[in-house]
């Protein structure tokens, strides 16, 4: 297993390439080992230590979400992504991105001959080993990728980023880690909604999501481009009960309760320049 990571991973802290010797793996420059059981691989001990509390509260709840969750089942969102996966698919090597018990690995592992995935819930990882028959599980935190520059055919990172406590800092990680002719497939919510105001206020909203960012098509165009993207393609979803026969039949309903269960989808290239956005805001600031 380890030979064929030889040329992908690398330090998430220092991001030097690792020292290789039998089952063991090592950062020449932390002095941290890497530790391996079957195709688990734990970088659990290697990553920054940054003071982030809500980080900490997302970290423990993900790891109780995977004990407790049941499988997550292959519905309409995630048919739709992998529709996309398959129409954009090139190269060898595919990363999954907050891939929860892994509902789109097995098929991933169908058009891939690498397929790592990575979560920072150890329950998880093991659930989609057991589904699995060669993907490669990474423990560990997708802000940090454990994972060399330009080694990556294809991302997918399908709604996570509501979930992560620094969008901008885990998609520039996926720029960094995408090749030149490599494909991002992105999908998150969609906070665009068609709602009536109600008089009466609400003194406490019971918890129904972890969500601790909200997109619209319009904040994650931007969000993309000012980290290095540029968009292929992008298109707001909705489920199957709403396609547009369904839509004008219901209207009164479509009014009542809104766009619930829409989702933005996205296909994404890095940028030649990913800095072109800053650069041409400093060079107007010199003006």
């Amino acid at each position: 297993m380890i030979e064929g990571l030889k040329d992908v991973l690398c330090c998430p802290t220092c991001r030097k390439r690792f020292v290789y010797k039998n089952e063991f793996i090592k950062c020449p420059e932390c002095q941290q080992q890497v530790l391996v059981d079957n195709r688990l691989v734990d970088f659990s001990n290697m990553l920054p230590d940054l003071p982030l509390d809500l980080g900490r509260h997302v970290q423990v709840l993900a790891e109780d979400t995977g004990d407790l969750m049941d499988d997550v089942e292959s519905d309409w969102r995630v048919e739709s992504v992998l529709e996309e996966v398959r129409k954009w698919t090139q190269g060898t090597v595919c990363l999954e991105i907050g891939g929860a018990d892994g509902p789109m690995t097995p098929t991933l592992e169908k058009l891939f001959d690498l397929v790592l995935t990575i979560d920072f819930s150890e329950k998880y990882l093991r659930r989609i080993e057991s589904k699995t028959a060669k993907t490669i599980c990474l423990f560990g935190d997708a802000h940090f990728l454990p994972l060399q520059d330009r080694t990556i055919d294809m991302v997918v990172c399908s709604e996570v980023l509501e979930h992560v406590t620094i969008p901008t800092q885990l998609l520039t990680e996926v720029r960094r880690v995408i090749k030149k002719t490599g494909f991002v497939i992105l999908s998150v919510p969609n906070e665009s909604k068609l709602r009536i105001p109600r008089r009466r206020k609400v003194a406490h909203v019971p918890a129904y999501d972890t969500h601790i960012n909200f997109f619209t098509p319009e904040t994650l165009a931007k969000l993309v481009f000012r980290t290095g993207f540029d968009i292929v393609e992008i298109q707001t979803l909705l489920p199957p009960s709403l396609s547009s026969r369904a839509l004008f039949g219901n209207i009164i309903t479509l009014i009542r309760k809104g766009f619930y269960g829409s989702f933005i989808l996205c296909i994404l290239k890095a940028m030649e320049n990913p800095w072109i956005y800053w650069e041409s805001f400093y060079k107007k600031m010199q003006k």
